[in-house]
């Protein structure tokens, strides 16, 4: 069985690396984007990746009774 500290240390290494790397492409990108009226080829290719980080969000998820989490988009079929 892994040890709980190495999983919790690689759960807080994943979420801050993803959360730089969201910083990072928000500050490239967003302020040149709501400034003028013309966006860069470089920033249109930045905003998919910030917006599938943003779809990723422990909000689109929902926690069954069972204890399995099922995806939002799932919950209708």
């Amino acid at each position: 069985m892994p040890d709980l500290a190495a999983i919790a240390v690689g759960i807080v290494a994943v979420v801050a690396i993803l959360s730089a790397l969201l910083l990072w492409l928000w500050n490239i990108t967003m302020p040149d984007v709501s400034g003028p009226r013309t966006i860069r080829f470089r920033q249109v290719l930045n905003l998919p990746f910030i917006a599938g980080i943003w779809s990723v969000s422990p909000s689109a998820i929902d926690h069954g009774s069972d204890g399995q989490g099922v995806a939002a988009s799932q919950l209708g079929e």
